[in-house]
């Protein structure tokens, strides 16, 4: 049995509460967190759990095996350094850090205090992009030429201090959000030479953008991620990819009854939308969890999750300057 300390008590901590629920070898032992509604949020998603105003003091004093940090994206970093420091294996929601160094400084506390550390990328667990991501490997569309994703929605209204609407903590929609995407077409295509973006931003009492990203892989391979939080509120969560290669492609459409469309040489037919057997969040912290009890790597690496804060920091500085940015001289 596997005693999680997770720190937080917003949507993200309630979504991996629910999944620990469901994971026979996991339990929430103690929560941590700044917010008020610490003791409500354990009462109603690990009542057997202890409750901490300081994160630190329960990394000290809680009977713990793992970290599972679910809190604003600036505080990762001395996160994931206090549990390093105490030897503890960590899980760190996306994205890994607000800046490039701070990314380093993460990747370098990790990798020297030798514990298993894992990053949210939960794309890779949705089993539409896991498939397609097996089929490309198997090559069924041949050579990938063109790499299309959408991640579209309203304005983020959660979120304590509305921390997700200041650029400076959140780094708005390409970090926080497009950073999905940017992940898997790594995962798929590989590393990202240069990037070039526009972003559209109004205020309407939230932040509000629009960005429109072009990818240069190193092989040669393009990719176009759009990604908004310009949507009126109430609207639907738009995902979508489109994945060409020179002998085939796959479609998905969140609003199709199809969870993937196959065309081309691309083999096999249409596969029809179906609940999800196992949702991706807890399928994402079994496999985080199998490799803290085997010493196993786990599937997405602190690089991976390096790197993917790179590119999408390199797309903001782009959106910014005009220019395309290669995500290797992103520095801050």
């Amino acid at each position: 049995m596997q005693r999680i300390g997770l720190v937080g008590s917003g949507f993200m901590a309630t979504t991996h509460a629910n999944s620990y629920q469901a994971i026979a070898s996991a339990e929430v032992a103690a929560v941590a967190s700044l917010g008020e509604n610490r003791a409500e949020f354990t009462a109603d998603h690990a009542p057997n759990a202890d409750v901490y105003a300081d994160a630190e003091e329960m990394m000290d004093d809680a009977d713990i095996d793992v970290v599972d940090i679910c809190t604003p994206t600036p505080t990762h970093r001395p996160l994931v350094e206090a549990a390093a420091a105490r030897s503890l294996d960590t899980f760190c929601e996306k994205p890994l850090a607000r800046t490039a160094e701070d990314a380093d400084a993460v990747v370098d506390a990790v990798e020297e205090a030798e514990i298993i550390f894992m990053t949210g990328h939960v794309l890779r667990y949705f089993p539409e992009y896991a498939e397609a991501k097996r089929r490309i490997d198997a090559g069924e569309i041949g050579t990938p030429g063109t790499l299309r994703t959408e991640r579209l929605s309203s304005p983020p209204r959660y979120g304590s201090n509305s921390w997700f609407g200041d650029i400076a903590q959140s780094g708005g929609v390409l970090l926080d959000m497009a950073i999905h995407d940017f992940d898997y077409l790594r995962w798929v295509a590989g590393e990202v030479k240069r990037v070039f973006a526009r972003t559209a931003e109004w205020d309407d009492g939230h932040l509000n953008q629009h960005s429109s990203v072009v990818l240069r892989f190193e092989d040669g391979t393009v990719g176009h991620v759009e990604a908004s939080w310009g949507y009126p509120e109430g609207s639907p969560f738009i995902t979508s990819y489109e994945l060409a290669g020179d002998e085939g492609m796959l479609e998905f459409d969140a609003r199709d009854e199809n969870a993937i469309r196959i065309s081309g040489g691309a083999e096999g037919a249409n596969a029809p939308s179906s609940p999800l057997a196992k949702s991706p969040y807890t399928a994402e912290l079994e496999h985080f969890l199998d490799c803290v009890e085997t010493g196993a790597e786990p599937d997405i690496s602190p690089n991976d999750a390096r790197e993917a804060v790179k590119v999408a920091l390199a797309a903001i500085e782009s959106s910014e300057c005009g220019e395309p940015v290669s995500p290797a001289e992103v520095k801050t």
